[in-house]
């Protein structure tokens, strides 16, 4: 090479643009429009410069799972997001139709808003198998999330959502989880805000997870939770758990008499 040569850098890896019928992870949705799943895909196929296997920076996208897979590495530390909804995404459907993120450390990310996400199932995840982070006005309707080794489903720094007919069972920590720490409830609110607030959630089955089935950690205002909790004392610590003093401006609603929890005042019902 002549002396004084410019040596640029290598260029940047191109972002792979997702087709209408995808059938391999690794690419990013970035175009408005309907797309499905085609066929059961794995991070052996490659993922995004992110590390996820799919990610939607559009909005107004439907997408079909068809009842597929998107199984990530696993292992005991699992690495990578299955299907991320970026924060500037808005009024997107997910129809899932029952398909299973697994292996990876979070099945399902979404920080966007005004995003619907029905019938999915995340199992088998590390951080969490659905999070909602930093999110706003989603729906997230009949999701199961099962044997995550640490929340079935996690509401972080999230507003106006709902979360319904959920089943979040056998999680290594809580099976639904509001707050900021990723070691489940401390007693304390989110160190740089803002807290989730106003929130509705419609619990389904939350049995045998390690600690808590429910939990609100401090701060958290205005979120309305309507029990309906089978049995009672199936989760390690208490069925029902809230940082808040006498619930805070917090409502619990349903029939949750035989469920353990730590408010001892009543406000848990």
């Amino acid at each position: 090479m002549a002396a004084g040569a410019l040596i640029l850098p290598a260029p940047a890896a191109a972002q792979d643009v997702c087709t209408p019928t995808i059938n391999s992870c690794g690419c990013t949705i970035t175009t408005p429009g309907s797309y499905k799943i085609g066929l059961a895909i794995d991070s052996a196929q490659g993922l995004t410069p992110a590390g996820a296997c799919i990610e939607v920076l559009a909005s107004y996208v439907i997408l079909d799972g068809a009842k597929n897979t998107v199984t990530g590495p696993g292992g005991d530390s699992p690495t990578g997001i299955g299907i991320w909804v970026h924060r500037n995404s808005h009024d997107d459907f997910l129809g899932f139709r029952g398909a299973t993120l697994s292996g990876w450390d979070v099945g399902l990310l979404i920080q966007g808003r005004q995003i619907v996400a029905d019938d999915v199932t995340a199992n088998d995840n590390g951080t969490a198998g659905v999070e909602l982070k930093r999110a706003d006005s989603i729906e997230l309707t009949n999701a199961t999330a099962e044997s995550n080794l640490n929340y079935g489903i996690w509401l972080k720094q999230t507003t106006s959502s709902e979360v319904s007919n959920s089943k979040t069972e056998s999680n290594g920590n809580v099976g639904l989880y509001l707050g900021c720490a990723d070691i489940g409830p401390t007693g304390a609110g989110c160190p740089n805000g803002p807290n989730s607030r106003f929130n509705y959630l419609y619990t389904g089955n939350i049995s045998s997870n390690k600690n808590y089935g429910v939990a609100l950690d401090l701060a958290t205002g205005s979120t309305i939770v309507t029990n309906q909790t089978p049995g009672g004392g199936t989760n390690g610590k208490d069925d029902l758990y809230d940082a808040n003093s006498s619930c805070g401006t917090n409502k619990w609603f349903g029939d949750a008499s035989t469920a353990t929890n730590n408010q001892p005042g009543g406000c848990i019902k």
